[in-house]
């Protein structure tokens, strides 16, 4: 089987989704491609479309929660009102370039883990290109704007707890495969937390919080430092590693604001995060939807902090209403308090119990399973 798959860099989950389903694809013996469809203008502009998100997001995530309400509000009218959304027109260029692209390529299913790559392909299928069948990966837990209006096969999404969201916001039934958010063979692969330890050089008689840093502001990020600090100073078994990924903004403000701090360890873009959740005692982070389902698959405490208006803190919501997660609503003056909650052995072992319960850590397996059975 021929396999496209196609997503954004518009946050590190829509790509992250896409490889883990890239792999599965290829250890299953299938041929895939994967690229980013604004790649088939330039390379630059894919990267131009990532980095304004972000930094979109990172600067002023309340005038996105503003953008969000009213993508949401715009759906809602769609379904009285059926007319194409801005997001669809703008990607009308972008679908001339994929058509010829499949002209030369044919595929025998298409994938994509971003509404773009779905906007994309539904401009296609309105001007009647032959396609084949064609998968929506939704990556939060929530039915995103405009998502309702991408013309799939099948919608994948991340738990059938939302079942209903999706049926509600006009996706019929019959086309959810409520298999999960798809997640790569590291993240549900056991190890110890010695074992991680050791694969990482840290020291083996400390324990460890992991900080997931690179999209948050750098005042909250403070602040949560501060915080940890305060606790290390009565706990001095404990050390704070953070991840600072590619936010070089961050890691310099941090490498000034903490200077000699030596229970803070920044650590730069790794491929071993997998290594870090099993080694470390409470993950701290934003509720992304993949990063968010990584920590449930690893079955590690989750605080979560400074959720971005709009889906994240829909994320935020499932997590914490499933107990998943404990949504630290004010880091200030809840974080140490919840920290405390997280460190309990019966609630740790109860949010571990609601990880195995709620999330499926096979999602990229079923979904390949279920491509083969009926392609």
């Amino acid at each position: 089987m021929e396999a496209l798959v196609l997503s954004c860099s518009t946050g590190g989950g829509h790509n992250a989704a896409a490889k883990a389903i890239v792999s599965q694809l290829k250890e299953s013996g299938h041929t895939v491609t994967f690229f980013d469809p604004y790649s088939l203008q330039s390379d630059h502009l894919a990267h131009v479309v990532g980095t304004t998100y972000m930094t979109f997001v990172q600067h002023t995530p309340d005038l996105f929660g503003w953008v969000y309400r009213i993508g949401d509000a715009y759906s809602r009218m769609q379904k009285k009102i059926p007319i194409h959304s801005p997001v669809y027109w703008k990607q009308k260029k972008t679908s001339r370039l994929l058509e010829a692209y499949l002209r030369e390529h044919p595929c025998d299913v298409i994938i994509t883990t971003h509404l773009f790559g779905g906007e994309i392909l539904t401009q296609l299928k309105n001007r009647h290109i032959p396609l084949p069948p064609v998968y929506f990966v939704a990556t939060d837990y929530t039915c995103s704007p405009f998502v309702a209006e991408v013309d799939a096969d099948y919608f994948v999404i991340p738990s059938p707890k939302l079942e209903d969201v999706f049926v509600k916001a006009g996706i019929p039934k019959e086309k959810l495969l409520p298999f999960g958010i798809p997640t790569s063979k590291p993240f549900h692969e056991s190890r110890t937390p010695e074992e991680a330890k050791q694969e990482l050089g840290l020291d083996p008689k400390k324990k460890y919080f992991l900080l997931s840093g690179g999209s948050i502001g750098v005042g909250d990020i403070n602040d949560t430092i501060d915080e940890l600090l305060t606790f290390i100073l009565s706990h001095k078994d404990y050390e704070i590693l953070v991840l600072v990924g590619n936010n070089l903004h961050l890691k310099e403000n941090l490498e000034i604001a903490y200077k000699g701090v030596r229970p803070l360890h920044l650590i730069d873009p790794t491929d071993k995060v997998y290594d870090y959740l099993s080694a470390c005692e409470v993950l701290i982070a934003k509720p992304g939807g993949l990063s968010s389902t990584e920590a449930a698959v690893s079955q590690i405490p989750f605080l979560i902090i400074t959720p971005i208006p709009g889906c994240e803190d829909k994320n935020a919501q499932f997590f914490q209403d499933n107990g998943m997660a404990i949504w630290v609503k004010d880091v200030q003056n809840d974080l140490l308090v919840d920290l405390m909650k997280a460190l309990d052995p019966r609630e740790r072992q109860r949010m571990i119990e609601a990880d195995k319960r709620v999330i499926d850590p096979l999602a990229a397996r079923k979904l390949v399973e279920f491509i083969e059975k009926r392609h």
